[in-house]
């Protein structure tokens, strides 16, 4: 059996399945599924399930050297308020760094520099927001492991420019570069004043290389100040970090000979990135329901950015056991309270796994198939047409009623929860308008 033990090597197995689950072939396990032919076989279902939902806070996840960078806040009625920022080291393009071509540093007259960030998607309203840089007074290390919720110390000055950080992000926009046109932008002009600390150590041992680089400049944050925001407003922006258009360009121009010029401070795969999400549930259906699990019978809640997880219970399937049935198919349906969610639409694909010993484990369902077929075979995408996520899980009931698994709790959550913004309301067995639903196709014999 292979053991995962954290969410992040849970989603590595979804692209890579490093084992076949193998189930017994005995009578009362026997997979048959659509295959059946006979018309004379007494093919019946069972509904009448009980099952209990209940939210949890998700899962700690390694926050460092994501795919992309979130950076951003939402206002939503029914999960509150998300705030994203990110941490990063910046490096030098080439060593020995030298602004003045031989010349004296007093001909170097610095115009403006400027943070660049290349968009990558969105996730919400694109509504004003107010971004903030500083300087990190931390070391950051590449070479280490971070998990959410990790923090560096800054220097306390805001380095983007007075009056220049309010923007309106745009995802969409062309940006022109001569007559090339490349991906979009969101570019934050800096203070002036840190581009010139760093003109000034031109020719020095601080711009020799990258090492000395990282001592001198430990790295920046780049994050949001934005309150008061109104329920339904605000994004999470997902920006490409290890882009060539994502750089801190310093524009200055050498009096003596009038060049204009320009020069990249770099964010690539070199650099340590570490991402941090924040969630504040105050005034929501989510604070209690953390505090008391029963509260759950109405709705559920799964939320990526290292949010929220579901936990369900198919309690009495044990039940069947001993019951003379062979188990055709089992689904399980959790339908998608989507009332007043048009700005914040539900995740695209969850991942469903068991719990066993402080472990986490795919389902069986899944692993019988390597990669991408696996998760298409247990299925979760999320249904528009239907509102609801469907997951077929006969192997992992067979497997519980044959005893090889046992009866515990499944999760749901996001997949690729780091860097996924979506959350889904699920409603829970005692909601009046839907409820979760467990449905086995059986054989008896």
């Amino acid at each position: 059996m292979n053991s995962i033990s954290s969410p992040h090597i849970i989603r590595k197995a979804i692209w890579v399945s490093v084992f076949i689950f193998a189930l017994s072939c005995k009578k009362g396990d026997n997979f048959i599924g659509s295959e059946l032919q006979n018309e004379d076989i007494n093919v019946s279902q069972l509904t009448n399930f009980t099952i209990n939902t209940y939210t949890k806070e998700a899962d700690s996840l390694k926050a460092d050297e994501l795919s992309v960078s979130t950076l951003g806040s939402m206002k939503d009625a029914e999960l509150g308020k998300t705030e994203s920022s990110f941490f990063t080291q910046l490096r030098l393009p080439v060593e020995n760094v030298d602004f003045t071509s031989g010349g004296s540093l007093s001909d170097i007259v610095l115009d403006s520099i400027v943070l660049t960030l290349e968009y990558f998607d969105h996730y919400g309203n694109l509504d004003a927001q107010t971004f903030e840089v500083y300087e990190v007074s931390d070391n950051i290390d590449i070479d280490s492991t971070y998990y959410n919720g990790t923090t560096f110390t800054n220097a306390g000055t805001n380095l983007v420019e007075s009056g220049k950080g309010t923007l309106t992000p745009n995802p969409t926009s062309k940006v022109f570069n001569g007559t090339d046109t490349v991906s979009a932008q969101l570019r934050l002009k800096l203070d002036n004043s840190f581009g010139q600390l760093i003109l000034n150590e031109s020719g020095n041992a601080t711009l020799s290389n990258n090492t000395s680089f990282a001592q001198f400049l430990k790295g920046i944050e780049v994050k949001v100040n934005n309150p008061g925001q109104a329920n339904g407003s605000g994004a999470i922006l997902l920006f490409n970090l290890i882009s060539a258009n994502s750089n801190v360009t310093l524009y200055y121009r050498n009096t003596v000979t009038s060049d204009t010029l320009s020069f990249n401070l770099l964010m690539n795969t070199n650099c340590a990135r570490v991402n941090l999400n924040t969630h504040d549930y105050t005034g929501t259906m989510v604070a209690p329901q953390l505090l008391d699990s029963t509260l759950g019978i109405t709705e559920v809640y799964v939320q990526g950015l290292k949010g929220l997880k579901t936990q369900i219970e198919l309690t009495d399937i044990m039940n069947l056991k001993d019951s003379n049935i062979i188990i055709n198919k089992a689904v399980l349906t959790m339908p998608v309270n989507t009332a007043g969610s048009s700005t914040f639409e539900p995740i695209e694909q969850m991942l469903i796994v068991r719990n066993e010993d402080g472990e986490k484990y795919l389902l069986p369902d899944q692993t019988q198939f390597s990669g991408l077929a696996g998760l298409q075979n247990v299925g979760g995408a999320y249904s528009e047409d239907d509102e609801q996520y469907e997951f077929i899980i006969t192997r992992y009931v067979n497997a519980v009623l044959t005893g090889l698994i046992p009866n515990n709790t499944l999760t749901l959550e996001t997949i690729s929860a780091m860097v996924t913004p979506n959350r889904s309301v699920l409603y829970g067995s005692g909601s009046l308008v839907a409820q979760p639903q467990l449905t086995i196709t059986y054989t008896k014999y």
